[in-house]
């Protein structure tokens, strides 16, 4: 049984009439009745069937735990891959997207707030404050609600509104002049019937190196937003509205820096004819100004104007014992990038791509009530989406030079226009039968008929006066930019079927076995880059705009355990996941030049077969009263199995010589690369009492307090960024990022003062790297964490 069933059970409960003043949750203590660290959610999942992690909210407050990189550092299976709004790669168990800018594909790993599946990784990039939870879904998803994911998903839950009054008030100062501003306030607008809940952030900061021509800081933070929610109660239904907005102006467009010259090496043991310094030297008449990464020489620099518009409806109305329940959202992504036009203070290209997403979905949802013989739920789900990027290179003043191409003037643009449709039509039901006190059987099915649409134009912008048009447009070409072209729009239908086969035994008190039987299917991705090949001018084909749809089958077994009163937590679970027609880039190398070389055209496509298996394990232990160890681990090995006809690496792709380059080579039984093997962590929090000893400051000082302190660590295996069939390879090395922190509060939970400190050690983990082409220097990915210090200061006013 996932975990949106013990959600709609409880969801259910709050829907009665005479339970509906919901009270709040709170922020800094567990649950009402539950000791230390074992919020309420925490405790739901030690009953559900299935592997969930969940990060509560007093560790997220206490830890200040903000994004979802910070909460990955709970979280070994996890990893968010935020680069920035467009390109971010959310991972479980090693697979994220499998191709492609994200704009028109599915992740295999889903996202859902409050009920409201979001596709787009735009959605993503935000601060998350006022939360209840957050935990990793894993296995095949949608059976329960929301919409379906083949591996898992990351779930989190805000806090719901109050009928008693409470504000709060936090503001945090750390290093490189960081500022964060959070505030929430809740209370009743009509007594016992209307509700209210806002909560806002401001998040303003340096980053950690300058960019030496503009001064700018990067990539540092420059971010905002609110949340607003109306609760109402009447005689059988409750009601919940909330509105979202945030906005982001960050410099999240230079996360790679230059390290070298050309270090590439061909297979067959050959170099580049010439070096990126080479060409730079004779094509521009330059020499390298710098080779620091983290002292860039940008031209053109600015920041990505990134915008989210959420609207969300829940309404739960009593059905004799059941409960009904319609989500209905709205959600809007925008995201315009101003990227660097070249480092060194070249202004050669500037590529970037301006997406607009807008979403709608509606979903209807029966459940009976927990605790039955029988429990089930039955629904409908709609979704649509619709998404329009315009990718362009703008060509700058040293175009022209570099690319040999006289008529390839400032400002003129290659654009390309992809549009991708997504509208799906599902219905689920999930049921849990309790055979006797010790075994239970959960089944789930979902049958969703979903069409996908896309199409990609190219059109470009010119000069007046510069030439002809077929000219301009050979000087574009030259510089490489795309001729005009249109693929029409292109249509692909699926009928697609999710399953679970989920049984629980519970051998003792203190033992549960459970395993899991999961298909999940995913449909095609639209290729919004899908380009139109041509060879001396002369078109050849289109590139397939909509891939395969991808297949998953799912095994699990695993094992949930307490001991000794509920103070030691230990859960276990082994999975196999294979994954058919899994969506990953290729290279069409059919299409060969005047000389017979290939043209080397990236698409979308399907591999024949990845193999997803490992170990997963988390728990808690209060060791004695106060002190609480929290750990949890993961083993993860994706594999390729039948990938016979992989890209190339640039070490295959030499020109030339006795023996031809080949076409293509095979990954078939080598791991997906820059996946660590191992990763866990292992963190502690410890409070004791310590009296009033601020008395005689005045009267808000004369209550007792309690100290506390708390550390975690999140260590990483080592990784390899580079392709496997690579001539040089290259290793993140094994890290360990480690936080801590201490402070006091008082007992009322009126006053929280905490001095923390993440990544103290400074470790910056490389998160890239590229060999460099006769074009392009060496580079690395610049890390995405550094040493922060800072203090937080936290008032609530009741």
């Amino acid at each position: 049984m996932s975990s949106a069933l013990a959600l709609a059970a409880a969801v259910a409960a709050l829907a009665r009439a005479e339970e509906a003043q919901i009270a709040d949750v709170v922020v800094g203590a567990g649950a009402p009745g539950l000791p230390g660290e074992l919020s309420k959610r925490k405790v739901e999942v030690l009953k559900i069937p299935r592997p969930i992690v969940v990060v509560d909210p007093k560790t997220a407050e206490r830890e200040q735990l903000y994004n979802l990189r910070d909460f990955a550092q709970k979280l070994p299976s996890y990893n968010p891959g935020l680069g920035n709004p467009r390109t971010s790669r959310p991972a479980i168990r090693g697979v994220a997207k499998g191709a492609g800018a994200g704009d028109g594909s599915e992740f295999d790993t889903g996202f859902m707030v409050d009920n409201v599946f979001l596709k787009h990784v735009g959605f993503q990039w935000a601060n998350f404050i006022d939360t209840e939870s957050l935990e990793v879904a894993l296995g095949p998803q949608g059976t329960n609600g929301g919409k379906n994911t083949t591996v898992g998903s990351i779930v989190i839950r805000t806090q719901l509104p109050s009928f008693q009054r409470k504000e709060v008030f936090e503001t945090q100062f750390g290093n490189h002049l960081h500022v964060l501003q959070q505030f929430n306030a809740t209370g009743p607008i009509i007594d016992d019937k209307l509700a209210y809940r806002i909560a806002a952030y401001y998040d303003k900061g340096d980053g950690y190196f300058f960019d030496q021509i503009s001064g700018a800081s990067m990539p540092g933070d420059n971010r905002w937003g609110v949340r607003g929610q109306l609760y109402y109660v009447g005689e059988n239904f409750t009601d919940r509205l909330i509105f979202n907005y945030s906005a982001s102006h960050e410099y999240n467009n230079s996360a790679s820096g230059p390290i070298g010259d050309t270090s590439l090496i061909y297979a067959n043991g050959t170099t580049p004819a010439r070096s990126y310094f080479q060409n730079l030297q004779s094509r521009l008449g330059r020499s390298v100004l710098t080779l620091d990464p983290y002292k860039s020489l940008n031209t053109r620099l600015g920041t990505l104007d990134e915008r989210q518009h959420l609207v969300s409806n829940e309404l739960n109305v009593e059905v004799g014992r059941n409960t009904f329940t319609s989500i209905t959202a709205f959600g809007k992504f925008r995201l315009l990038p101003r990227n660097t036009g070249g480092n060194n203070l070249t202004e050669i290209t500037n590529t970037a791509s301006n997406t607009y997403v807008e979403q709608f979905s509606q979903e209807f949802r029966l459940s009976s009530p927990e605790d039955q013989p029988l429990e089930w739920k039955v629904g409908l789900f709609s979704f649509y989406e619709y998404v329009w990027n315009r990718s362009y290179t703008n060509f700058g003043s040293d175009a022209a030079a570099w690319f040999s191409a006289p008529r390839l003037l400032r400002d003129m643009t290659n654009n390309r226009d992809g549009k991708a449709r997504d509208l799906q039509i599902a219905a689920y039901g999930n049921a849990t039968y309790h055979i006797d006190e010790q075994f239970s059987l959960t089944l789930g099915l979902r049958d969703s008929w979903e069409v996908r649409s896309g199409s990609n134009f190219s059109w470009n912008t010119i000069v007046p006066g510069n030439g002809t048009i077929v000219e301009q447009v050979d000087a574009i070409v030259a510089g490489g930019g795309q001729r005009f072209y249109d693929t029409g729009g292109q249509k692909a239908t699926l009928n697609a079927l999710t399953g679970i086969f989920n049984p629980q035994y519970k051998a003792t008190e203190n033992v549960t076995f459970y395993g899991l039987v999961g298909r999940g299917e995913k449909a095609g991705a639209v290729n919004t880059g899908a380009q139109a090949i041509f060879v001396g001018g002369v078109f050849q084909k289109f590139q397939p705009v909509i891939t395969k749809p991808e297949i998953s089958w799912d095994y699990e077994i695993g094992v949930k355990t307490n001991w000794f009163d509920e103070t030691l937590i230990i859960n276990a679970n082994f999975y196999w996941n294979d994954l058919y027609n899994f969506q990953t880039n290729f290279v069409d190398t059919s299409v060969v030049d005047a000389n017979g070389v290939p043209t080397r055209q990236t698409y979308l496509g399907t591999a024949k077969h990845a193999r997803l298996r490992g170990f997963e394990f988390d728990g808690r232990w209060n060791a004695y009263e106060g002190l609480w160890v929290n750990f949890a681990g993961a083993i993860t090995e994706p594999r390729w199995i039948d990938f016979d006809d992989a890209p190339l690496d640039a070490a295959w792709t030499w020109s030339g010589g006795a023996v031809a380059a080949p076409t293509q080579v095979s990954r078939s039984h080598s791991r997906f690369n820059d996946v660590p093997t191992f990763a866990f962590n292992v963190g502690f929090n410890y409070e004791r009492p310590l009296g009033v000893i601020f008395d005689g400051l005045g009267d808000w000082a004369n209550r007792p307090v309690t100290g506390f302190t708390y550390a975690n660590v999140a260590w990483r295996d080592k990784s390899e960024l580079t392709d496997p069939t690579a001539v040089i390879h290259y290793w993140q090395d094994a890290y360990a990022l480690i936080n801590l922190g201490f402070g006091v509060r008082t007992d009322d939970d009126r006053y929280s003062l905490n001095v923390w400190a993440k990544n103290i050690a400074d470790v910056r983990p490389a998160t890239s790297f590229s060999p460099g082409t006769a074009t392009s220097p060496t580079t690395i990915g610049l890390p995405d964490t550094v040493r922060t210090v800072g203090g937080t200061l936290r008032v609530k006013f009741f």
